[in-house]
């Protein structure tokens, strides 16, 4: 299992490399490893560009200061939920496609900077208390953590290092996601970051799944050309659903262990489909602050696609059994899948059908762009703001960022074409538009869960999200009052 998940990786690895080197290209004429994208508004090609050629690639490395640390110890900790963990622990060469690929870059690290490795696991909860304990007492545990979005609490209350002020970290440049610092940069702070240094957390892009062998036991073309050409929408998707749920026992019931279904899921993916669609909810204002963007006629006219592709059809809308959701997709009864890749790995490396990739739709054609949901669970770095040596810390976590954007996503070449989770040249091209185009809505990303009105109207089978609005619209903006207020304190003080 674990060689496959590293080749899964690998491939999702590789095919963020070429995404990024085609935003490169474009953004500064084709040798330059700056931005991997622009900020998540802005209009991206739905269509994936070639790669940079050899002669024209920089490497990321060579726009490193390398210094030695005179054998100094460098010390890491990773959340492992989710088997993350594997972003940095990699004790020898096993064979297994990312642990050696995560030990030669941590190898290479160590020669460059003449540094000693050590690094541990625990979960997220644990280290967001180190972290927090650390900064208060004055102490540093590591000099690198990586946890996730449940840290942005600590970065509003003071806890932790601007990333803005850490010297060497080079945020404009591909290893670094830029979509997250356009979307998390508030009062032009920027408290936790994501880039290549960690390889798992792409695996957390939402994306849907159709099952091959039964679109082709129906008559049904697959959606390949309307997701490349970014025409694949919810009402194109719903066109297909629509009729398809099925009671094969004939007991007169629809059965989730029985039945086959148009689609299957747990019950976030409708978060997902919302996001999908176009549903953010927040921007960073021209001020640099966050500002609610809640237009009710919208978000109902989204939610009533939605509600129609899992209610109407009779979906399996999973809020009971989460493995279960993706079992029935796993033994083929059901012909569309809502789920992560990393769910991918997880509950279908066993599926005998083939399978497809598709971005998750968009409200309708005139949607500029695909939007991909991203969990916040993935692997995020954090600085305690109590960091007494930010030189070493800064020059050694650019430097792991920019090595591994060398020497972990270009090496995966070879591993594409045999990895069974991404079974044809269409959906490989799709992965790429699904992971430059990930989303993190400011406001979401800070536990304003607007988005929550999806889940708690569909498990209740309403329509009425306008009452839904009115009752918690003051709320939220509350919450984002607070959140802006912990930021403009902060900037005060710096």
């Amino acid at each position: 299992m674990k060689k496959t998940l590293s080749l899964f990786l690998a491939a999702l690895m590789l095919l963020s490399s070429l995404a990024a080197c085609s935003n490169n290209a474009q953004n500064a004429g084709g040798d330059d490893p700056s931005s991997q994208a622009g900020p998540s508004n802005a209009t991206q090609a739905e269509t994936p560009e070639p790669a940079e050629t050899e002669e024209e690639k920089i490497t990321a490395e060579s726009t490193l200061t390398i210094e030695d640390f005179g054998g100094r110890d460098y010390r890491m900790i990773s959340t492992n939920q989710d088997n993350r963990h594997v972003d940095i622990i990699a004790e020898e060469l096993t064979g297994s496609t990312l642990n050696d690929l995560v030990f030669n870059r941590n190898t290479k690290v160590a020669s460059l900077y003449n540094v000693t490795m050590s690094a541990e696991q625990a979960d997220y909860g644990s280290i967001n208390n180190m972290v927090q304990k650390d900064a208060t007492s004055g102490d540093q545990s590591c000099d690198l953590y990586l946890t996730n979005y449940t840290a942005h609490p600590l970065g509003t209350k003071g806890f932790l290092y601007d990333f803005y002020q850490l010297p060497s970290v080079k945020l404009d440049m591909g290893w670094w996601d830029q979509n997250e610092k356009a979307d998390m940069t508030v009062a032009g702070k920027l408290f936790l970051a994501i880039g290549d240094i960690s390889p798992t957390e792409l695996l957390t892009s939402e994306c849907m799944l159709f099952n091959k062998r039964l679109f082709d036991d129906s008559s049904i073309t697959y959606p390949y050309s309307d997701a490349l050409e970014g025409t694949w929408t919810l009402d194109k998707c719903f066109s297909i659903a629509d009729g398809l749920t099925t009671d094969l026992n004939g007991d007169g019931e629809i059965k989730v262990n029985d039945d086959l279904f148009s689609l299957t899921c747990w019950s976030d993916y409708p978060a997902a489909l919302l996001y999908g669609a176009g549903g953010d909810f927040s921007h960073v204002n021209g001020e640099g602050f966050v500002e609610l963007d809640i237009d009710l006629e919208k978000a109902v006219n989204i939610y009533d696609k939605i509600y129609a592709l899992l209610i109407d059809t009779q979906a399996n809308y999973e809020v009971g059994e989460h493995e279960r959701s993706f079992r029935v997709f796993n033994e083929g009864r059901a012909y569309f899948c809502g789920i992560t890749f990393q769910k991918i790995e997880l509950f279908l490396r066993d599926m005998e059908d083939d399978y497809g990739v598709l971005p998750n739709p968009k409200f309708d054609e005139g949607q500029d762009r695909y939007s991909t949901c991203v969990s916040g669970a993935g692997s995020m770095v954090v600085v305690p703001v109590s960091c007494n040596d930010p030189a070493f810390v800064g020059a050694m976590m650019e430097a792991m960022a920019a090595v591994s954007y060398d020497m972990i996503t270009p090496d995966l070449i070879n591993v594409l074409a045999s990895t069974r989770n991404v079974r044809d040249e269409e959906s490989s091209q799709i992965v790429q538009i699904i992971i430059r185009s990930r989303n993190f809505d400011t406001a979401r990303m800070h536990d304003v869960s607007i988005d929550g009105y999806v889940e708690n109207q569909l498990r209740a089978k309403s329509k009425d999200v306008a009452s839904y609005f009115a009752k918690n619209e003051k709320m939220w903006g509350k919450l984002i009052d607070k959140v802006n207020d912990s930021y403009a304190k902060l900037a005060e003080g710096s």
